[in-house]
């Protein structure tokens, strides 16, 4: 019997992610959708992609692939989820995921897909921009 597919609940591309102990709550930090370049090509400092997904039992490999606007892979990370003892259909499971110092060739939008044993489950754009942050909008 094939399990069903995660629902993914939350899809963000954050500064920062981390659990607070003891409570175990997370703290999703400087969320954004776009960034502002100088120049291109750049190495934009280090982020995170932070992940809710419901209906989630583990035993199954996670992957946030970036691409560009051509379709070329920017940067991708991947990993294998254990079994999730006490888990239930009703329970979500979150994690973030790095994206160290990712090198930006072109402008124009990127997509993020994430995948769960390599089916697409969602995508979201992240759009790279050539400016300067006097000119308003994006970066300020």
């Amino acid at each position: 019997m094939k399990r069903p597919l995660p629902q993914p609940y939350a899809f963000l591309i954050c500064d920062q992610a981390f659990q607070m102990l003891p409570t175990g709550k997370w703290c999703v930090i400087g969320t954004f959708d776009a960034i502002l370049v100088g120049e291109l090509p750049v190495r934009f400092p280090p982020f995170q992609v932070f992940l809710s997904l419901g209906e989630f039992m583990g035993n199954a490999v996670v992957e946030v692939v970036m691409r560009d606007d051509q379709g070329d892979v920017v940067y991708a990370v991947r990993g294998q989820v254990p079994p999730i003892p006490d888990s239930s259909p009703l329970s979500n499971f979150e994690l973030a995921m790095p994206f160290p110092n990712v090198e930006f060739k072109r402008e124009g939008s990127h997509s993020l897909e994430l995948t769960v044993d390599g089916q697409v489950i969602a995508v979201r754009s992240l759009r790279v921009h050539k400016g300067t942050p006097h000119e308003g909008g994006i970066g300020e």
